[in-house]
Order: C-alpha cells, then structure tokens, then sequence
C-alpha cells in the first residue's frame, strides 16, 4: 500500500508503488502538491482525494490506475493543475470538474474516457492547456468551449467526435494551438473557422476527419502558423497553393485529397524557406515542379 510521507506541503517521491491509501489522505489537509507520476500505482484514485481543500497540483500521469474519475475532484476548489494522463481509466469525465474555478492545466489523454466533452468545463475562466486527446470521447465539441477566454492549446485528437467546428472556437482570443485530428467531424471550415484572428494561431490541425467544402482562403491570414493539417478530409474545389505557399513561418504543411477535375499548378512564386516538411498528396496537382523547391535549406520531407 501506498503510505504518503508528510514532508512539509508537498507528496513526491519516484519510488511509490502500489496503492493510494484512502485512509491516509484524511490527513493531508494542508498538502498542496502531489506528485507521483511515472511510478508502478495501480488501482483507483480514492473519493477522499477529493478532501484536500489546500491541494493545486495532482500529478498520477504514467502509472496503471483505472476506473473512473472521481467526481469527488471537483471539490478542490484551489486546484491549479491537474494530469491524469497515460493511465487506464473508463468511463466518462465527470461534470463536477467544471467546479475547478482556479484550474489552468488539464490533461486527461491517453486513457479510456468516452461519452461527451461536458460542456460545464467552460466554466473554467482560468484554464489555459486542455488535452483530452487520445481517448474515446464521442459527440460534438461544447460551444461552450468558446468561453475559456485565456485558453492557449486545445488538443481533443484521437476520439471520436462528431459533428462541426462550433463557430464560437474563434472566441477564443488567447488560444495558440488547436489540435482536432483523426476524429469524425464534419462540414466546412469556410463559416466555421472565419473568426480566428491573424495574430494568435501558431498550430492549427484537423486532418484525418470528414470536413468538405473548400480550403478557405482566410487561412493565409493567420500569419503566425508555422503547422498546418489539412491532409485526410474531403475538399473539393480551390486549393489556394499561392496563398499557403507564401505563409513564410510555415514549418509543417500537410494536404491531401483535394478532388478537382481543373487540377492545380504550383505558383510561379513562393516564400516558404522555412518550411521542414511539406506533403501535398493526391491533389490534381498540374504542371511543373517549381526550381525554387530545391532551395528550401531546411526541407528533410517532401
């Protein structure tokens, strides 16, 4: 069985194993940190996890608990960062921790969680990194996401939802990385992703879904992307390759399966020499392989 050492305000020690005492944690009142990831824990997180009202940071990522999450977590009221990640637990991811009212880190991925997102973690005002990717969360994406105004990354990859991008995304004025690959959604990007500003995306990635329609041209104003994803929907019409290939911070680009019966030609001109890789597969392209490809320095895939 675990047993915590009381060392002052805080629980860490890389050589834990077993079990998390229940009855131990009735005495961590005043603990504000646990830290035991990357450890051998097995088993459940306790209810009474719950019943530290000093706690800000809990860290249980790498280990081998399962089960569900507690909704007794929604009770640490001056929680700041909480990782679950990389463990084995089911079940659904319990509203209550919508309560977290001083949360700013989140990362549940790489479990077993299904159901819907709740759309009470819109609730969170000071939450700034949600990673819930890897999973296999289903449903639409909560507009209510919309309201997590000082949120920087966003990654729900790897699940299985469904449904469009809710337009109330581009509320999102602070937020830096949006990650929504290899998921199920659908509809276009034209009307859904037109309120994104220029000046705040550096990461934008939703290939391997369903989206349709065109690539919208409006992505060439977010001048601050230097990764985008468009590769494995269903686009069909423009490519806009003069636009994008002139979007100079641009490191990663990844486009496939864009259907056209007119094909597309490389532009005549580009400012791309950053770029790292660049994959534009199985779209109709036309035409000549421009000389200026082979001056891109830092090209390593292509």
């Amino acid at each position: 069985m675990l047993t915590p050492f009381l060392g002052g305000r805080e629980l860490s020690n890389r050589e834990l194993t077993g079990q998390i005492n229940a009855t131990a944690l009735t005495s961590l009142v005043f603990l504000e940190k646990i830290d035991l990831s990357n450890n051998q824990l097995y088993g459940s997180i306790p209810v009474t996890m719950g019943n530290l009202p000093s706690l800000k940071e809990l860290g249980l990522s790498r280990n081998f608990l399962k089960g569900s999450i507690p909704s007794s977590l929604g009770n640490l009221s001056s929680l700041v960062y909480l990782d679950l990640s990389r463990n084995f637990f089911s079940g659904s991811i319990p509203p209550s921790l919508g309560n977290l009212s001083s949360l700013q880190f989140l990362r549940l991925s790489r479990n077993f969680l299904n159901g819907s997102i709740p759309s009470f973690l819109g609730n969170l005002p000071f939450l700034k990194y949600l990673y819930l990717w890897c999973n296999m969360l289903s449903g639409q994406i909560p507009k209510e996401l919309g309201n997590l105004s000082n949120l920087r990354v966003m990654n729900l990859a790897f699940n299985e939802l469904t449904g469009q991008l809710p337009p109330e995304l581009g509320r999102l004025g602070s937020l830096y990385a949006l990650e929504l690959s290899s998921n199920n959604l659908s509809g276009d990007l034209q009307g859904n992703c037109s309120h994104f500003t220029s000046d705040q995306l550096g990461w934008f990635g939703v290939g391997g879904n369903r989206l349709t329609g065109q690539i919208p041209r409006f992505i060439a104003n977010w001048t601050q992307l230097y990764y985008l994803s468009l590769s494995g929907n269903d686009f069909e019409g423009e490519l806009p390759l003069e636009l994008l290939f002139n979007m100079s911070n641009l490191e990663y680009l990844y486009v496939s399966d864009v259907r056209s019966s007119a094909g597309f030609p490389f532009p005549k001109y580009a400012n791309m020499t950053g770029i790292t890789f660049l994959m534009i597969r199985n779209c109709s392209i036309s035409g000549e392989i421009p000389p200026y490809i082979g001056d891109w320095s830092s090209l390593t895939y292509l």
